[in-house]
């Protein structure tokens, strides 16, 4: 055996151990819900994700404020519907407390103006009880990530809510965009994910995202929900 090779190397080569990358620590979440039976199987369900460590479970909006105060989170999944607040008021709490927080909506409410409140203060989601587990942790991990998560036919909803509302308003040009960031609004309002817009747009998806916060930063937009709305209110759509 060659001393300096060891018996897996070749002759004449040095056997270079190399580190493995460290694996990255899992997102810390939090869940609040007024039913104990759901908290309790959603947890159970997610704890089948190694990449998801569920820091607790309470059912007011008061107990995970508490919980905030004293714990690093990342992603809270939260009811619209709460005992003591309403979930809207909850997330401007949180916004207020620890903006970097990214709050997830899992509810059964529906109703567009709900979640044109929801999107106005700032939420990183909004999904539906009804959505498969895997999606709901593709959900989870995509706001930690900084994406919007809206079920399509809610977006729809909350388009047609604001269309109404701006129709027969005068059509405004957002101060400061480019031609191509409009187009790239506008295709954000639609729903349309980076890579969809990217091919409509004849564009490579890394320039799509270099425009997204771009156009983040000029309208002061936290996320696509806020966005999107800045364009249907500006009829952008039309």
């Amino acid at each position: 055996m060659d001393k300096e090779t060891g018996s897996g190397a070749l002759p004449g080569h040095v056997q270079v151990m190399v580190d493995s990358p460290p694996t990255p620590a899992p997102l810390r979440v939090l869940l609040v819900d007024g039913h104990r039976l759901f908290r309790a199987g959603l947890r159970k369900l997610l704890a089948d994700y190694p990449d998801l460590a569920i820091v607790d479970d309470v059912g007011t909006a008061g107990e995970a404020l508490e919980r905030l105060a004293r714990d690093d989170l990342q992603v809270i999944v939260t009811e619209v519907q709460l005992p003591d607040i309403s979930g809207i008021e909850f997330l401007r709490r949180i916004r207020a407390a620890a903006n970097h927080v990214h709050v997830l909506f899992l509810t059964t409410v529906d109703d567009a103006e709900t979640l044109l409140a929801a999107a106005e203060a700032g939420a990183a989601g909004y999904v539906l009880k009804d959505i498969s587990p895997e999606n709901l942790v593709n959900a989870i991990r995509a706001v930690h990530e900084g994406r919007t998560m809206i079920h399509p036919v809610l977006a729809r909803k909350m388009l047609e809510q604001l269309e109404a509302k701006a129709k027969g308003g005068p059509q405004t040009r957002l101060h400061g965009l480019t031609d191509t960031e409009i187009s790239i609004i506008r295709n954000v309002a639609l729903g349309l994910s980076d890579r969809e817009i990217a091919a409509r747009l004849h564009l490579s998806e890394a320039t799509v995202k270099k425009h997204l916060r771009k156009i983040y930063s000029k309208l002061g937009a936290r996320n696509r929900a806020q966005a999107a709305l800045l364009a249907v209110q500006h009829r952008l759509l039309q």
